[in-house]
């Protein structure tokens, strides 16, 4: 009789670099958040979450939102990452747009931002 095989799905990172993207997928990237940014529709802004993940070449995370770190105090963290990780800093106001400004768990625990900024 033989042994079932248990195969285990590949680790796939949860964060990536916006720089480390190709430019023809950060362009992508950029057009599924703006799409998202400005959907009408529940639907049509879950939809534009789960292409830009892709996109990323990033899971989407449970809570279906991820983000690009908004961090107002440096210019170099360029990280994608799930927007309602406990972690991250929403600050800021956003009116008028679905996306929020958020600092990355990494920036908010190295320098946070205030809602001043």
């Amino acid at each position: 009789m033989g042994h079932a095989v248990m195969t285990h799905a590949p680790n796939r990172a949860t964060t990536v670099n916006y720089a480390d993207l190709p430019a023809l997928a950060q362009k992508a990237f950029d057009q599924h958040m703006e799409t998202a940014d400005n959907a009408g529709t529940n639907h049509d802004y879950r939809t534009a979450m789960a292409l830009a993940a892709l996109t990323a070449g990033i899971p989407l995370p449970t809570g279906g939102e991820i983000a690009l770190c908004a961090c107002p105090n440096c210019w170099d963290c360029d990280r994608i990452f799930n927007a309602n990780d406990p972690d991250a800093r929403p600050f800021g106001q956003s009116d008028g747009y679905n996306l929020g400004r958020i600092q990355c768990p990494h920036c908010a625990d190295a320098h946070r931002a205030t809602d001043e900024q």
